[in-house]
């Protein structure tokens, strides 16, 4: 194979996928399905929020030892005040929940007045409580009590429950963007270059490997590319990227052979446009099922099926509690699917001397 024919071939996809409406909305419509979602689904796990006003003369660090004591039970917006009257104004307009104004002198314990509003939520009232523990902090002193906290999960909580909806609703649609790619994108752009003649011109310069090679490179750079601008967009918490961003590559790979094959098989581009879309109906739903199915015989078909086991992998990418730890067995049914696939479309592809 030809380094420099593939590149150029790589070019030439790219800049056809451009021009072409078809393709640019299988592209967009995932990604802006997820902006969607993303911005109205409900995020089971969002903290309460506390408006904080924090007059601090001495620059002390009293508003960060605030946020550090909160930790993870309560998000801090906080806006800095001139002086206690600033502060009260602020609280008196509803405009903070409370108010910590710290003492202009420094010398002995750090000494501050808290001003909190007559309709404080409880989260509101529970800051006030952590008030003491910052100041201490503040002054370089540790708190008179320590108390280590730790959150405690449910043994029987689910994989849907361990994710929250909004974080679960994005990696459905991350599976269903490379769904997109492998399943309609590429075979679409590899059906109608047969369809045209374009392919068989290409062979006049390169070698039909060499052509497949570049479409199979062109299918994983629209895939990994629309699934880091979604993460990006809808600025996903991803717990551990590198497990996350590897089993969406592994599944692109994967699927995109079996998007070639598809479109040497159906070399008619409108025909994969029109019914390539109920192929991802099973797809995608298979994908989800992981989340909701424990047991069963269904469940052991959905640890054969390379979708079902990247999805796995997505979510313990996803969540610090890694609810299904999937570990090698599902990368092993990724690999053996790719290489199904590709195995199936070399074989093909001998047979019609590309």
């Amino acid at each position: 194979m030809n380094l420099r024919r593939i590149l150029a071939i790589l070019n030439k996809d790219l800049k056809d996928s451009g021009r072409d409406g078809r393709i640019m909305v299988l592209l967009l419509l995932p990604i802006g399905m997820a902006i969607f979602y993303n911005a109205t689904v409900e995020d089971g796990d969002k903290l309460p929020t506390t408006k904080v006003a924090i007059v601090d003369p001495g620059d002390r660090g009293v508003a960060r030892e605030l946020r550090q004591s909160a930790g993870k039970s309560a998000e801090l917006e906080i806006t800095q005040a001139r002086d206690a009257a600033a502060a009260r104004a602020l609280v008196a307009k509803d405009e903070a929940d409370l108010a910590v104004v710290a003492a202009p002198d420094s010398r002995g314990p750090e000494r501050a007045e808290v001003l909190v509003a007559q309709e404080a939520s409880p989260a509101a009232q529970a800051v006030v409580a952590l008030v003491p523990d910052a100041l201490a902090r503040a002054d370089g002193r540790e708190p008179a009590a320590q108390t280590r906290i730790q959150s405690v999960a449910p043994t029987d909580q689910k994989p849907y429950e361990i994710i929250d909806q909004r974080a679960l609703t994005v990696l459905i649609v991350i599976v269903l963007l490379v769904g997109f790619v492998a399943m309609m994108v590429v075979p679409i752009q590899t059906a109608e270059e047969l369809e045209t003649g374009t392919f068989g011109a290409l062979r006049l310069a390169a070698t039909g490997t060499e052509i497949l090679v570049a479409k199979a490179v062109a299918g994983v750079l629209y895939g990994v590319g629309g699934v880091g601008v979604t993460v990006t967009l809808t600025k996903l918490d991803v717990h551990d990227p590198l497990l996350f961003f590897g089993a969406a590559f592994a599944l692109i790979v994967s699927l995109v052979g079996f998007g070639l094959l598809l479109g040497l098989l159906i070399p008619n581009s409108n025909a994969i446009n029109t019914y390539g879309a109920f192929l991802l109906f099973p797809f995608v739903g298979l994908a989800a099922a992981v989340f909701f199915v424990e047991s069963g015989i269904f469940m052991t078909v959905l640890d054969l099926l390379p979708f079902s086991q990247a999805a796995k992998l997505l979510g313990d990418g996803l969540s610090a509690q890694t609810p299904f730890d999937g570990g090698p067995a599902s990368w092993a049914v990724i690999a053996i699917w790719a290489i199904i696939g590709y195995v199936i479309l070399a074989r093909i592809a001998t047979r019609r001397e590309l």
